[in-house]
């Protein structure tokens, strides 16, 4: 029979290493490397998915919430980050539909937001937008397919659109 003393003589280096572990995952976040999902772009620190199944911006939304903590329908922060976007969809897409991001009004005063709660520093709407056209509700926001995905529209939320997903890395 082992007596305790013993016993704690296995347990020891175990609890040990479990412990040095737990302390290096939660004191360095980046010690343990994320990568993206099978399929997803990999590019300025983020992950990046085009989605060709059409829904409005808020089903669009839970559906890139659906794949992990910190993934949001994309923000756009710079003209190289909206180059990196618009090619990536053009690889992608085999349809002519425009595209959901992130930015929404949802206090309807045109009070632009993004979803991730990142900094709107940065916006490039098509000329004349954003116009709430004819007064129809445009709280949403999409690129545009005719402007290779470089221009921003506002558009009514409920109207579907396919969607491009972005995740923090």
């Amino acid at each position: 029979m082992i007596s305790r003393t013993e016993n704690a003589g296995f347990l020891l280096p175990a609890i040990t290493t479990l412990a040095i572990r737990l302390l290096v995952s939660y004191s360095f976040p980046g010690a343990r490397a994320r990568s993206c999902p099978k399929g997803w772009l990999r590019a300025l620190g983020n992950c990046y998915a085009y989605f060709d199944s059409p829904k409005s911006w808020s089903e669009a939304e839970i559906a890139c919430q659906s794949h992990g903590r910190g993934t949001h329908l994309a923000s756009v922060h710079t003209e190289r980050e909206s180059a990196l976007v618009a090619n990536h969809i053009f690889s992608k897409q085999k349809t002519k539909d425009n595209v959901w991001i992130g930015l929404h009004d949802s206090n309807e005063k045109r009070d632009w937001k993004w979803l991730d709660d990142s900094l709107f520093n940065y916006n490039n709407w098509n000329g004349g937008e954003p116009n709430n056209y004819k007064n129809s509700k445009e709280y949403c926001v999409e690129l545009l397919h005719r402007t290779g995905f470089r221009k921003w529209n506002d558009k009514p939320c409920n109207l579907l659109c396919t969607y491009i997903c972005k995740q923090e890395l």
